[in-house]
């Protein structure tokens, strides 16, 4: 059995936090852990808009460095360019177009798309 959200993880070259995953899963109604062959082809489009939505807000940093006696924890720096930041955004207001809906939140501009 594959998850959903081991599905949703595999359409995307960016390791997405489980708080990301849970968010999109709850706005949908899935269940975490769900079969993803359980979960309609529409829904999984629209959570793949969901999760273009938050490639589309990650802000980027530089790698980060953390250390407390001979314990170490780092992260790698994120870069993401405007270019495909609204790249994201566009194929994401695609999807919902194309699925009927349309984003109640972020930013507005008559439209009511991102």
């Amino acid at each position: 059995m594959i998850t959903i959200e081991t599905y949703l993880q595999g359409l995307f070259d960016y390791q997405f936090q489980d708080r990301n995953l849970s968010s999109v899963l709850l706005k949908r109604g899935i269940a975490a852990g769900a079969d993803h062959l359980t979960v309609t082809a529409d829904t999984k489009e629209l959570m793949q808009a969901d999760l273009y939505m938050v490639l589309f807000s990650v802000f980027s940093k530089g790698s980060e460095s953390v250390q407390k006696g001979n314990w170490k924890r780092a992260t790698g720096a994120v870069y993401i360019a405007e270019k495909d930041r609204f790249a994201y955004r566009n194929e994401a207001n695609r999807i919902y177009a194309k699925h009927g809906e349309i984003a109640t939140y972020g930013m507005k501009d008559g439209t009511n798309l991102w």
